[in-house]
């Protein structure tokens, strides 16, 4: 690896972790996921948690790594989609885990420098409407650990990968 995508790594981390302490008080808040391009989700992420009448059927979720592109055009970083994977469910804890509430902040959180890669996560009813949730978070700004243990438990097909 190159000394500047581990500067730009190094940066990056450092930038996310004093994001993620920043004081204040009250509720975390709900995090808009990345819009990052993702080959099987064309509906834009919401600022708003997943509405409680939506019930999936289906999901899809994108994985991400971070990802350095430099040309003599114009030299940029962020992140790049790996995997589009899909899931057919049962959602039920899943659902529970978007519907909770961001976590409450008490005083002065206490956040590692523990880099969670982005997840564009989309879900579409049996009436074929998709929406891409909010997700409810820490006050660290990653999502709650009940909605990451909800989409590790699902089973997931992948429908597209790229190097």
């Amino acid at each position: 690896m190159s000394m500047s995508v581990r500067r730009i790594g190094l940066v990056f981390v450092a930038i996310v972790a004093g994001a993620a302490c920043s004081s204040g008080s009250g509720r975390a808040p709900y995090l808009t996921q990345s819009a990052g391009s993702c080959p099987t989700v064309a509906e834009r992420p919401s600022a708003d948690p997943l509405p409680t009448d939506f019930r999936p059927v289906s999901a899809v979720r994108c994985t991400f790594r971070l990802a350095v592109h430099q040309s003599a055009a114009s030299p940029s970083s962020g992140f790049a989609w790996v995997t589009a994977q899909r899931s057919t469910g049962p959602f039920d804890d899943l659902v529970r885990a978007l519907h909770l509430p961001p976590q409450e902040q008490d005083g002065e959180p206490v956040c590692t420098a523990d880099f969670v890669m982005p997840v564009l996560l989309a879900l579409t009813d049996a009436a074929g409407n998709t929406v891409v949730p909010a997700l409810p978070g820490t006050v660290c700004r990653t999502p709650l650990p009940e909605v990451r243990a909800a989409l590790d438990a699902l089973t997931w097909l992948e429908t597209a990968h790229r190097e």
